[in-house]
């Protein structure tokens, strides 16, 4: 009689352990608007660090210094450029311009925006049709007439042309690189003198496929880069042989 009681407890319990409900653990699951990156204001202007409740300047970096031009440093594409800013008493409107291309200027990219990414953090992208003649200047305060320095491949189809800026001992080379060409004109070669409005080539897309426009760069060349007569276009546009400047500096001034 005992023996059947406890088998009768001992199933009763069994058959509890079997029904009875086990509730399931509650796991904590971070929300996702929890966990979401909060965006907070900046508390210093750039070129600052926090310092307590300050906003402590950085320093200034060191510039070089290539005679009486005093370069700052500039980036595109990853690399650290010396640039020739632009004069305080040079116009800082780029309408005030003449440009290689006739007609009132719309400048695309350039100047003062110009970002990271640029072949020269200093050039320039000028509006215009395909086949639109590209024409050679003579710069501001230009001594002696605009020479080819270079035909070649480096923003597409390109010509560099020299310019000597200045007189005496003051005066110094520069050097305007035309680039995306469509094609060179007939009488372009390396070492020959144009006259002012010559045709350089003309306007077009190479080296960046349907985007037709001009891109151009002034360049300064080192005082201490010797003879330049036998570079090519790549080699012209080293930094150890000449410096982007802003065009704004040189770029003939349109006539009141």
């Amino acid at each position: 009689m005992k023996g059947a009681l406890a088998a009768s407890l001992l199933s009763a319990l069994g058959l509890a352990f079997q029904t009875a409900p086990v509730a399931a653990p509650v796991l904590a699951v971070p929300s996702a608007i929890a966990s979401a990156p909060t965006l907070v204001e900046m508390p210093c202007p750039p070129r600052h660090l926090p310092e307590g409740q300050a906003c402590l300047p950085l320093p200034e970096l060191a510039a070089p210094t290539d005679g009486d031009a005093v370069f700052r440093e500039r980036k595109g594409r990853g690399v650290a450029f010396d640039v020739l800013p632009r004069r305080p008493d040079r116009p800082s409107d780029p309408a005030r311009l003449q440009y290689p291309v006739a007609g009132e200027p719309l400048v695309l990219r350039g100047f003062d925006d110009s970002q990271a990414g640029d072949v020269s953090p200093m050039s320039i992208e000028l509006a215009a049709e395909r086949g639109t003649v590209v024409s050679a200047l003579s710069l501001d305060g230009q001594v002696g007439p605009t020479r080819v320095a270079a035909v070649g491949r480096l923003v597409g189809n390109t010509v560099i042309t020299s310019h000597v800026v200045g007189e005496g001992d003051k005066a110094r080379t520069f050097l305007l690189v035309h680039g995306h060409l469509d094609a060179t004109g007939p009488d372009v070669a390396a070492g020959k003198d144009l006259a002012a409005g010559a045709q350089i080539g003309f306007v077009g897309d190479s080296g960046n496929p349907g985007f037709v426009s001009l891109y151009l760069e002034t360049r300064i060349v080192r005082e201490d880069s010797g003879d330049i007569s036998k570079l090519d276009v790549k080699q012209l546009s080293d930094g150890a042989i000449s410096v982007p400047s802003d065009a704004r500096n040189v770029l003939p001034l349109v006539a009141p």
